[in-house]
């Protein structure tokens, strides 16, 4: 846990430095450890880690305004938003506007939420809450992983490349995955999932372990919950140019994938965006600031934050 603490925070110190332009048409990505090569978001979101070890960042980080962004996503439901923000960190040569609407309109249905806002955000005395429990397992893992399942899923399809997902698990990453996994039941996408016997919730462990899905398996290990940790970063870094020897790719989903705190920054600018507006301040208001608390673990949520408040 600590080394994936200080990995993160490092990767948080790196995005710091990142130019904020860049044209959406050729947004690319660079490891952490070597800011000389770059790579598409399909490269670096099969990688999970760079080939060098290090972690995935954008090249550039894109400025938004609030005449031609903020107010505008004002208006916008949570899917919306979803694509108007996703649309700025991957190039429609990768993914085009109507699979990207697709998948941001799947992976955030209305009836696999217990809110019609998705996210909806609370005024409780001086301080707002924002509730990031509503989705199908309970937890804000929902939010990232959802849709970083489907693009997973939609570039598994495009290249006919089988692809499965490792993933260590405390108690939250795994029911998360694997509820989305199961829902897009693409036989090319399959997931294994490892947590420690006897360290994580009743509740939990039923969520992984009663998932009836050909493309989910669950693992129970000795140890603790860190301990899988090093085997996969192991096995992910075995992979040549994204195919193994038997055509199969590894790949990781937890919070070092780029794509989660990418998706993640939806969720901080939605919350941004309902506190103004309940609050009647304008969108962008240079004098408006605000203080987001948040509990952490391997700082991936608090990475998508940054990311937005740089931007």
């Amino acid at each position: 846990q600590n080394q994936n603490i200080r990995t993160s925070l490092f990767a948080i110190r790196y995005v710091f430095a990142i130019n904020l332009s860049m044209s959406m048409s050729t947004m690319k990505y660079k490891s952490t450890r070597d800011g000389n090569r770059e790579y598409s978001f399909e490269q670096a979101l099969f990688s999970g880690y760079a080939p060098d070890g290090g972690l995935f960042v954008p090249t550039s980080l894109p400025s938004i305004t609030a005449e031609e962004h903020l107010m505008p996503w004002s208006k916008l439901t949570f899917p919306e938003l979803a694509y108007s923000v996703l649309r700025m960190f991957i190039s429609p040569t990768e993914i085009n506007d109507e699979d990207l609407e697709e998948i941001c309109n799947k992976s955030f249905l209305a009836d696999e939420f217990d809110d019609e806002t998705l996210v909806p955000v609370k005024k409780l005395g001086s301080a707002f809450i924002a509730e990031l429990f509503h989705g199908p397992t309970f937890c804000f893992k929902d939010m990232g992983m959802r849709p970083v399942i489907r693009i997973l899923s939609h570039f598994a399809t495009l290249r006919n490349k089988p692809t499965t997902l490792l993933v260590s698990t405390t108690g939250d990453t795994g029911p998360a995955a694997v509820h989305a996994v199961s829902d897009v039941a693409n036989p090319l996408l399959t997931i294994i999932v490892h947590y420690p016997h006897g360290q994580i919730s009743d509740f939990q462990r039923k969520q992984l372990t009663t998932v009836d899905s050909k493309c989910v398996k669950i693992v129970s290990f000795e140890g603790g919950g860190d301990d899988m940790d090093w085997p996969i970063k192991k096995t992910l870094l075995m992979n040549s140019d994204n195919d193994t020897a038997g055509g199969r790719t590894f790949c990781g989903v937890n919070s070092y994938n780029i794509g989660r705190p990418l998706m993640q920054m939806v969720h901080f600018i939605w919350i941004y965006l309902r506190m103004v507006e309940q609050l009647g301040v304008e969108p962008g208001d240079t004098n408006f600031m605000i203080d987001m608390v948040l509990p952490t673990g391997a700082m991936g949520n608090i990475t998508g934050g940054y990311m937005a408040k740089q931007m």
